[in-house]
């Protein structure tokens, strides 16, 4: 499963990044705090395939469908 799965109101845990994204990338979702372990909810799912936005403590970030599917969760 991963984070594009989620439908708005769930809650799920980072279970790993997928090895094909780019270095660059994984940087940025660990900045973000998107990692292994980390619990987060989702918030909204904007319309016609939008982003998906995200909780992560007291942060709040959209992610694109590409980049969200590369996101394994667990529920």
């Amino acid at each position: 499963m991963t984070l594009w799965d989620l439908s708005t109101g769930d809650l799920a845990t980072v279970s790993g990044i997928a090895e094909d994204v780019a270095d660059n990338v994984k940087l940025r979702l660990v900045e973000m705090g998107i990692q292994k372990g980390r619990d987060l909810k989702c918030v909204r799912r904007g319309p016609f395939n939008g982003p998906i936005v995200l909780q992560l403590g007291g942060s709040v970030f959209a992610l694109e469908q590409d980049i969200a599917k590369k996101v394994g969760i667990r529920q």
